[in-house]
């Protein structure tokens, strides 16, 4: 449960400030500028402790109010810290109803902090919302020692154990092959036996028949089919575009 701080001070602004200080700290906080009536408030809150100002309004005096919470019965056990000019705080700190801390002003809200929580203690803060990641990581598998799954069966294979080194040696030796000139002799490429009948037999009989006194182009035709066909060259050589034959008249 929170810690009840009233707070009475006259100027508004000042008290603002001290409540926004206190409640950031865990404080529950509460303020008036009711000097006179503020031995009543106090009466009927009853909170953890009193800030109380020297110097209030209406004619109002923080060391007097301080005096009569001090010989109540019934209020003399509420703690109260005054803040005002440190003229007077010698003086009043040696009386019989004196403060239990004195803050001078201008007040330092840490300063008055530090004196309340002297006091009564500070109030636990709220849990942080910050979402803490317990995921692993890379780092905390690394440090964590490995898992004993079970013991370790060997297994005879009757194989000698490899020499390190060996397989790097294999695949030297596996490349270098690769890399040998391949020796021997090449078999030579024997090009298709020539056809029995040459399938233009047929083309001469024919030329031979259309053969008249005056044909000379047939003899030219005629002459053209003895010429030997070309033969396709099986090798590295580009080929060569065959001659176009003149259609026989």
């Amino acid at each position: 449960m929170s810690k009840r701080i009233l707070i009475v001070e006259s100027d508004a602004t000042l008290a603002a400030n001290l409540q926004q200080a206190l409640e950031a700290r865990g404080f529950s906080a509460q303020t008036t500028g009711d000097g006179k009536g503020s031995v009543e408030l106090i009466r009927r809150e009853r909170p953890d402790l009193v800030v109380l100002a020297v110097d209030l309004s209406a004619g109002q005096n923080g060391y007097l109010i301080c005096g009569k919470l001090k010989k109540d019965d019934e209020l003399k056990t509420v703690p109260i810290v005054i803040i005002g000019s440190p003229d007077g705080f010698a003086a009043h700190s040696k009386l019989k109803a004196r403060a239990d801390e004195y803050v001078p002003k201008p007040v330092d809200s840490n300063v008055l902090i530090d004196r309340v929580g002297g006091v009564i203690g500070f109030p636990e803060l709220p849990a942080s919302d910050e979402v803490v990641d317990e995921s692993l990581t890379l780092d905390s598998l690394g440090e964590e020692p490995a898992t004993d799954f079970g013991e370790e069966i060997a297994v005879d294979t009757g194989e000698e154990p490899a020499v390190p080194g060996e397989d790097l040696d294999m695949l030297d030796d596996a490349f270098s092959d690769l890399s040998d000139p391949v020796t021997g002799t090449e078999e030579p490429v024997v090009a298709p036996p020539e056809e029995m009948e040459s399938p233009s037999g047929l083309e001469e009989i024919s030329a031979l028949d259309s053969l008249g006194p005056d044909n000379d182009d047939s003899l030219d035709v005629l002459g053209s089919l003895d010429e030997p066909e070309e033969k396709t060259v099986i090798g590295f050589m580009p080929p060569v575009d065959p001659e176009p034959v003149a259609a026989p008249t």
